[in-house]
């Protein structure tokens, strides 16, 4: 499967700086955690050799009780980018902002050129389960250069996020 028609809408967003909004009370002091395995055609732009990759992601966000967000991505046995609202991770991975709006949590990243990942959350109206999406997008005519979690680039010649899983923990799930 090719990349999401929803392309263009991710390429607006990833240019677009959001107002922040404070985390949900229900969530202060809560994990959310986000599952989903890519299936990935990639071409290394310097051998110019393709493969085919089954990655599973885990994106985790924990929201202190003094309304602190923290996040980590992690791809496979591949390693971890950890991220803190306004920083960048030592990985130099995409950075993310995590953003709260009413029941719907999102975090967007974009790649080094021509496409994005958007991750999203719906929560319940007691805060206490939810659903979640990945959509990946195409912008432009270019190839889609991605930064991998240990440093290395690829170009994405196809990908599909699959069906994501959510859940949501008492507690910081990080270990900060």
């Amino acid at each position: 499967m090719k990349f999401s028609v929803v392309a263009t809408v991710l390429a607006c967003l990833a240019g677009t700086v959001l107002p922040a909004a404070a985390a949900p009370e229900q969530l202060r002091g809560k994990s959310v955690v986000i599952n989903w395995t890519e299936q990935r055609r990639e071409r290394n732009p310097a051998t110019g050799e393709e493969q085919t990759r089954s990655l599973p992601f885990v994106f985790t966000v924990y929201v202190s009780t003094a309304d602190r967000t923290f996040n980590r991505l992690s791809v496979g046995r591949g390693g971890s980018s950890d991220q803190v609202k306004g920083s960048r991770d030592q990985a130099r991975f995409a950075p993310r902002a995590v953003v709260f709006s009413g029941q719907r949590m999102t975090a967007t990243n974009t790649f080094i050129s021509g496409g994005a990942r958007q991750i999203a959350a719906t929560f319940d109206g007691s805060f206490s389960s939810c659903s979640a999406t990945v959509v990946i997008g195409k912008g432009g005519s270019g190839p889609v250069k991605q930064r991998t979690i240990s440093g290395g680039v690829v170009e994405v010649l196809s990908v599909n996020p699959g069906a994501a899983g959510c859940a949501i923990s008492q507690g910081n799930t990080l270990g900060n």
